[in-house]
């Protein structure tokens, strides 16, 4: 029974150290990083053809202008990619809600040939 109680404590201990808390600190701003086209799903050549694959996380509104908004968010596994802060571009279609800095999102996006463009963005409460 004791055996039992402390593989059930180090399991879960295990898996909240695998999954950190949401903060500043855990998240990457790699906007000035060289050689991201080095990375697994983080091409950013011109010249890249659109991706249909749609990606899903979520994060906190950091800056928004006319044709971008900047998202610190959580981990992307599908890209391998870790928390970080990135800037995507805003669809032309003007479908999202009004966002505002500082406000938490659930979001969607893929890679077009001009880098990563915002699919969806939802609210979280």
């Amino acid at each position: 029974m004791f055996n039992a109680i402390r593989f059930v404590a180090a399991f879960a201990l295990l898996t909240a150290a695998s999954f950190p808390a949401f903060s500043a600190e855990t998240a990457h701003d790699m906007s000035s990083m060289k050689g991201m086209s080095d990375m697994p799903g983080m091409s950013m050549s011109s010249d890249a053809t659109p991706s249909s694959k749609v990606y899903k996380t979520e994060g906190v509104v950091k800056k928004i202008t006319a044709d971008t908004v900047s998202i610190s968010h959580h981990p992307v596994t599908e890209l391998g990619w870790p928390a970080m802060t990135m800037t995507f571009t805003l669809p032309k279609e003007g479908t999202l809600p009004t966002l505002t800095v500082g406000e938490k999102i659930a979001f969607s996006f893929a890679q077009h040939a001009a880098g990563y463009q915002l699919v969806s963005a939802t609210p979280l409460k």
